[in-house]
Formats: C-alpha cells, structure tokens, sequence
C-alpha cells in the first residue's frame, strides 16, 4: 500500500515545441512519435520504493504557452521538483528557461532546497545548436545554482534516465552541485588564456629561481677541494635538485 504522505508532484515547465512531453514519455513508456501535438496539461502518476519507502510521484506536464500567469504561479506554488526544459536549437527557449527560474525564486522563498534539473533537448540536432553547452553550464552554476545540468535527446533516447536520476540525487540533496567536476574541465577561452599567462609567468620566475639555484650550488661545489671517493660510495647530486 502506497504512503500518500510521501506524495511528490515534479512539474514539467519550458516553451512550446522543447520536447517537454517526449522526455516524460520516453522515461515512462519508453515510445516517441514525432508527432507534434501541443499538451495542454497532462498528469501521470507513478508509484516508487526507495530504501524501502513507498512514495507516489505525480509528473506534471504543462503547455508550453500558458495564456494565464497566474495558472502558472499555482504549478510553482504547488511543486516539489522542477524540471525546466529547453531546445539547444533555440536561444529563445533557453531564454524562456532563465525567465521561470526567476519566477520560481520570486515565488518559492525556499527555492534552494527545491530539487530541480535544467534540460537541454534534442541532441540529436547538434548541427543546429543555438545554445552552446558551456554558456549553459555557466548559468546554471554561476547565476541560477540550479545545480543540476544535463542535455538530452528524447528521439534518440539519449541520457533520459539521467534527468531522473539527477532529480533524484537532487531530492536527497538539494543544495549539492551536481554537475561541478565537469564544469571545472571546461574553461572559458578567457579564463583558459588567463591560466596559460599565469603558468608561463610562474614557470619564467621558477626558471630564474632554478637558474641561480644551481649556479650557487656549482660554486659551492666548484669551491671545495676534491676528494677521492671510495668505489662503494655513490655520487650525491641532491644539491643540484629542487624539490
């Protein structure tokens, strides 16, 4: 028997035409159609155990031109999660994305400690992007801290499970960054360019350093008297090395 205590709504939020409904489709039935049929609003209930808990989760999709605000500030009043999703072949929608997470942090007093996941759809189209990955992990990061960040083909089924789970992983741990290791891999041409001057002008001091160092290490060396060493004696050469 499921505990309706630990019911959950995961709301479904982007523009018309993202792949909103394909997304929630290809996790829970596996099908996608290309078909385009604008939703209106559509529910579907799942049960789930973890850790031994029972739990309903309702998957709340919603369309993408809401006429009336206010039908809108409802869904964000009443979710437990959010899913906020975009087409990389369209800036406009990932612009749209930007303005509901701004609705949702003027609604929700407590939006940190909301799970939500940004969704970037049809990789399949990459040959079309409008969106570039990294400019999208830098928001997400730097100005949402959503913290959670995946791209996603809903046609090809590629990485659907992982919006899940990072939904999840977000659930059990709202404030966590999730997707930080690979955002510290990719830098930003600036900041790349930054690094290399800071490295070449640290290793040209350390030259320098190095340089004297071993000079004065020749001197002392050239200084003292030469000593005839024993064959079993091994050579030292740890004053010519910098640690």
């Amino acid at each position: 028997m499921v505990d309706t205590d630990h019911r959950n709504r995961v709301i479904f939020l982007g523009a018309g035409g993202v792949g909103k409904t394909s997304i929630l489709k290809r996790f829970l039935t596996g099908k996608f159609t290309d078909e385009y049929r604008e939703t209106v609003e559509e529910l579907y209930c799942k049960d789930y155990s973890i850790d031994e808990t029972d739990f309903k989760v309702d998957f709340l999709d919603t369309a993408g031109n809401l006429e009336f605000p206010a039908m809108r500030r409802l869904y964000i009043s009443t979710a437990h999660a959010f899913v906020l999703v975009y087409s990389i072949t369209n800036q406009a929608t990932f612009v749209e994305v930007k303005s509901l997470w701004e609705q949702i942090k003027e609604v929700r007093s407590n939006y940190e400690d909301l799970p939500c996941v940004i969704v970037g759809n049809k990789l399949d189209l990459e040959d079309n992007r409008q969106v570039e990955k990294f400019d999208a992990l830098n928001w997400v990061y730097n100005e949402s801290s959503c913290g959670a960040f995946v791209e996603v083909s809903a046609k090809a089924n590629d990485c659907i499970k992982d919006v899940f789970k990072l939904l999840l992983e977000k659930a059990k741990n709202p404030r966590a960054r999730l997707n930080e290791p690979f955002l510290k891999r990719r830098l930003s041409e600036h900041s790349l360019e930054q690094q290399k001057e800071q490295t070449a002008e640290k290793g040209a001091e350390e030259g320098i350093s190095n340089k004297f160092g071993r000079s004065r290490s020749l001197i002392r060396r050239g200084s003292k008297p030469k000593v005839k060493k024993s064959a079993g004696r091994h050579q030292n050469n740890d004053d010519c090395v910098i640690s």
